[in-house]
């Protein structure tokens, strides 16, 4: 099942909805899992309760009609796991692995959805690009041990983490967290389709040359020990986002850089989820 979030033309609102082949079904206001549903994280932790409760909702609109938003709520968490792949570049030489996940946020504002404009910042031509696996918290949880920690999610997206390289040399948060310089989406497609997440792979395009591939079974952290290490921080909680990191490849890693430009066309997949895309403009 694909869970989304989008709009139509002439409704500010943005509504939750189930993905079809003929377009989208409406879930926002439908009773599910002992409650009235009103966001994606409420879809999310439905889905993972029962999943057939979701399926026979009749298509509403067709995707000709809609607009997709981020499939996140408004507010929600973006826990992000970095240097989880082993890679020389962004941090040069003979890189050790680190000894625990490398934990940081991003803020909203930072991530635009499927089909929307990346924005390359005035302040830096080094602008850059990571695809990732993205997981999404069900079923809240504190504490979890990674033995059980896949029972907690309620699904998977893809996510790019946009970089801007001369300003994360400032700090991981500058460099991470400029205005509309990732992306998510295009949906979250639920955790009973993807038996394994470690068999998943993710993969960048620019204008159609392959950048990034990588099985998500190199992450030197797995799906199961990040969640595992961030509900030690934190209660988790449906609709928490968490970026698990991305492999070498990002424009900065070549000889020369090769940085994203206006008019960059670029595709983030993962098969088995979808293709996220984004186009790139200057701010």
């Amino acid at each position: 099942m694909r869970l989304l979030r989008y709009t139509i033309a002439g409704d500010d609102s943005t509504r939750i909805g189930v993905a079809t082949d003929d377009g989208v079904a409406r879930l926002d206001g439908r009773e599910a899992n002992g409650g009235t549903i009103t966001t994606i994280g409420q879809a999310v932790a439905a889905a993972l309760a029962d999943p057939a409760s979701l399926a026979q909702i009749p298509t509403e609109r067709g995707w000709d009609d809609i607009t997709f938003a981020l499939p996140a709520d408004v507010g929600a968490r973006m826990l992000c796991a970095g240097a989880n792949y082993h890679k020389k570049y962004p941090l040069g030489g003979n890189v050790q692995a680190p000894a625990q996940p490398v934990y940081f946020n991003k803020p909203p504002g930072t991530l635009v959805a499927h089909n929307e404009r990346l924005v390359r910042p005035t302040a830096s031509v080094q602008f850059d690009y990571e695809v990732e696996l993205a997981v999404i918290i069900g079923r809240a949880g504190r504490h979890i041990d990674a033995s059980e920690a896949l029972g907690f999610v309620g699904g998977y997206t893809i996510l790019n983490d946009g970089s801007v390289r001369d300003w994360q040399r400032h700090s991981v948060a500058a460099g991470k967290n400029f205005f509309r310089s990732g992306s998510m989406g295009p949906w979250i497609t639920t955790a009973d389709e993807i038996a394994d997440p470690a068999a998943l792979e993710v993969i960048c395009r620019v204008n159609g040359a392959q950048r990034q591939r990588a099985s998500a079974s190199e992450m030197i952290f797995s799906v199961p020990e990040i969640i595992s290490y961030l509900s030690k921080v934190m209660p988790l909680e449906p609709g928490d986002v968490i970026a698990t990191g991305s492999p070498e490849g990002t424009g900065g890693s070549h000889e020369p850089p090769r940085w994203l430009v206006p008019g960059d066309e670029i595709d983030f997949e993962v098969p088995g989820i979808g293709i996220l895309h984004n186009r790139v403009v200057d701010e």
